[in-house]
């Protein structure tokens, strides 16, 4: 199964005698793009998701010593999302720790779906995120940890 999980992320700038750095401007417009995809995501608003993709996006998964392309283009992951948001087994992704580092934001992704006996059951991942001009062109994703 395809797993794709976004999680919500509260962003904050911080201000030093009444200036931002650039650093926290970029901080606040990584996590700004990952909290609205991540919002889009949970409400199943595939639409605002693609709003947030680089035509050329690439959704890559790590596996050991080996990276599978899972997405290539914008017109593919739209697909696939749109497959996946409609599926019984589609989850919602809550945001954990970040670190941002020029373009790229690393965050701990927490998925939650309802078992086949009704309860919760939820798993955890790191994913990077490379974000250019307000858009995510790239995101690899870690294997996920119960």
């Amino acid at each position: 199964m395809k797993f794709f999980s976004t999680v919500v992320i509260v962003a904050a700038g911080s201000t030093l005698a009444g200036c931002v750095s650039s650093a926290a401007i970029q901080k606040n417009s990584q996590h700004t793009v990952i909290s609205s995809y991540t919002e889009a995501y949970n409400d199943r608003d595939v639409a605002a998701m693609s709003a947030l993709m680089h035509p050329d996006i690439q959704w890559l998964s790590v596996e050991g010593d080996q990276i599978v392309v899972v997405a290539d283009g914008k017109a593919d992951l739209v697909a696939q999302m749109t497959d996946y948001v409609a599926s019984p087994s589609a989850t919602t992704s809550l945001l954990g720790r970040s670190v941002v580092d020029g373009p790229f934001i690393a965050v701990q992704e927490t998925a939650s779906w309802l078992g086949a006996d009704g309860s919760t059951a939820e798993q955890s991942a790191l994913a990077v995120y490379e974000i250019n001009d307000g858009l995510i062109v790239r995101v690899w994703y870690y294997p996920a940890t119960q």
